[in-house]
C-alpha cells in the first residue's frame, strides 16, 4: 500500500482527520452504516434536549451541527457526529442529574471522571454501542456518542487571561501527548501508511513518555482543573479550551455564545448560538456557507461500529 505524507497541504486539524484513510483494519462508513447512525444520534439528542428543557439546563448546538443546522437544515451530509456547546454551570448541573434522568441508556464521560478517558471534552455515550475509532483504542467506554464542549469563563483583565489561556495550552497538550503514549502500542499500526502521521503522533508519544509517573486519568483531571478555574460568571467573553481552535482561538463575546435562537435540524427544533454568523466565520472562514469540494471534506475512519439491539 503506498505511503503518503500530507502535512504540507491543507491545515493540521483536516490532516489529522484524513490521516488515517486506507489504514488496515479501518473502514469508511458506507451510505446504509452512516444514515442509520445519523438516525441513532437524533433519537439520543431527543432524550438530552428533553432533559435539558426539564432542568433548565442552557445549550446549543456547537461546531459543524450549527454549520449543518443553517446550511443543510440538520447534517452535513457526510458527517457522523453531533456537537453541543454548555457554559459550565449548566455541565455541573448536567451531572447532578445525569444518573437520575439519563444513566439508564447512557454514561457520562469526560476528563474528570477517569476511566481512562484521557480526552479534555465531554461526550455522552449509548450503552450497549460501540463507535471505535483511534481515540477510543483503549477507552473502557466506546459507545456512539454525542460530543458536549464546555463554555469556560475567563477573565476582563488580559493579563489575567494570558496566564490561564498559556496554562490550558500547554496542559491540554500535554494531555494529549499522554493519552499517545498510554495508546502507543493499539495506535501505531493505523500509522502505516502515512508517514506524515507517523511522525506527528511519535512526536507526541515521545512528549507524552515523559509524563508517565502520571496517570492519565490524574493527568485529565489537572486539565479540567484549570479549565474551569476562572468563575466570573459575568465575564464579557466565554472560551472553549476543548475546542478544535483552542482557548484563544475560540474566544467569543459571552453574549454571543451564551444565548440563543431556535434552528431546525432533520425536522427537530433546536437551540444554536445567538451570534452563529460571528462563531461560524472564527470556525470555518467567511465562506463558511459554501458547500467544500469532495477532497476537502472531513473523512472519519472508524474500526469498530456496532448499533446493538
Amino acid at each position: 500500500m503506498k505511503k503518503t505524507n500530507a502535512i504540507g497541504s491543507g491545515d493540521k486539524r483536516h490532516f489529522f482527520k484524513t490521516g488515517f484513510r486506507g489504514a488496515p483494519g479501518t473502514f469508511e462508513l458506507n451510505d446504509e452504516q452512516l444514515k442509520r447512525l445519523q438516525q441513532t444520534l437524533i433519537e439520543m439528542l431527543k432524550d438530552f434536549v428533553e432533559v435539558f428543557e426539564q432542568e433548565k439546563i442552557f445549550y446549543t448546538l456547537s461546531g459543524g451541527s450549527v454549520l449543518g443546522a443553517i446550511r443543510h437544515g440538520g447534517f452535513i451530509p457526510w458527517d457522523d457526529d453531533i456537537d453541543i456547546n454548555m457554559p459550565r454551570k449548566d455541565f455541573e448541573h448536567l451531572k447532578k442529574v445525569f444518573d437520575e434522568k439519563l444513566s439508564d441508556k447512557y454514561v457520562l464521560c469526560g476528563p474528570e471522571f477517569g476511566r481512562g478517558y484521557g480526552m479534555s471534552h465531554v461526550q455522552i455515550k449509548k450503552k450497549g454501542t460501540t463507535y471505535k475509532a483511534f481515540n477510543e483504542l483503549t477507552m473502557e467506554d466506546t459507545g456512539i456518542f454525542i460530543d458536549i464542549f464546555v463554555l469556560e469563563n475567563t477573565y476582563d483583565n488580559h493579563f489575567k487571561r494570558k496566564i490561564h489561556g498559556y496554562w490550558c495550552l500547554m496542559l491540554g497538550y500535554i494531555l494529549t501527548c499522554r493519552k499517545t503514549a498510554q495508546d502507543w502500542e493499539a495506535l501505531e499500526p493505523y500509522l502505516s501508511v502515512n508517514e506524515g502521521l507517523k511522525a506527528a503522533f511519535s512526536k507526541k508519544m515521545k512528549i507524552g513518555r515523559l509524563f508517565k509517573w502520571m496517570s492519565l486519568d490524574k493527568v485529565a483531571k489537572r486539565v479540567i482543573y484549570w479549565y474551569s478555574y476562572c468563575d466570573l460568571e459575568e465575564s464579557e467573553m466565554v472560551c472553549i479550551p476543548s475546542g478544535r481552535k483552542h482557548y484563544f482561538g475560540e474566544m467569543y463575546k459571552r453574549e454571543d455564545m451564551c444565548k440563543s435562537r431556535e434552528a431546525t435540524f432533520e425536522g427537530m427544533t433546536v437551540r444554536i448560538p445567538k451570534g452563529t454568523e460571528t462563531y461560524m466565520k472564527v470556525l470555518y472562514g467567511p465562506d463558511y456557507m459554501q458547500i467544500p469540494p469532495v477532497e476537502d471534506r472531513e473523512i472519519h475512519s472508524a474500526v469498530a461500529l456496532d448499533f446493538g439491539k
